[in-house]
């Protein structure tokens, strides 16, 4: 079995829902995800060292993207008890968070050395980030992930481009994650 089965495999032990991988030039980059982030819809904008501006330009990004060959894409989700406890939302995409990161280790086990993990929305591993803390850089480098969307991927239709669709409910909360090998 080679390093990319061996990957898939222990995706697929992990509590999430793996969609599939595919050749990272199919990931679609479009600025106006990017935008999103300009216009601050997360309120994050400026305040998150995983976010925009901080994270670079998505002209660099795409030039890293080139060191690449897939993009492994997976999904949590969960029903909602509480529709306006926020943090119900937000404990899922840390627990997403916290498999992707060992999803990137195994990737890096198996020989994907520069194994990087995308996680869904903006990092969350302090409340608030250490940024409107006063702090110059993040004192976690090794934890915190840029969210796909900052980096200007546009999730949704690069998992079309994959045949798929997610669904989004008001029922439940769904979070997808990336891993570029």
């Amino acid at each position: 079995m080679g390093s990319m089965e061996k990957l898939v495999e222990y995706i697929k032990n992990e509590n999430i829902i793996y969609l599939g991988k595919i050749p990272t030039n199919n990931i679609i980059i479009d600025e106006k995800v990017r935008e999103y982030c300009k216009d601050n819809k997360c309120g994050q904008y400026d305040k998150n060292f995983m976010c925009p501006p901080d994270i670079g330009e998505i002209k660099d990004f795409k030039n890293k993207l080139e060191k690449f060959n897939y993009c492994i894409v997976v999904l949590i989700k969960q029903k909602i008890l509480n529709k306006e406890d926020r943090e119900e939302y937000f404990r899922l995409a840390r627990k997403l968070h916290k498999i992707l990161l060992e999803i990137e280790k195994k990737g890096k086990d198996l020989g994907f050395e520069n194994a990087l993990a995308l996680i869904a929305g903006n990092c969350k591993l302090c409340n608030p980030c250490k940024k409107v803390l006063g702090y110059r850089e993040c004192p976690y480098p090794e934890y915190s992930r840029p969210s796909s969307e900052s980096l200007g991927i546009d999730v949704i239709n690069t998992v079309a481009k994959m045949g798929l669709e997610i669904e989004f409910k008001d029922t439940e909360v769904t979070w997808v994650g990336m891993i570029i090998i």
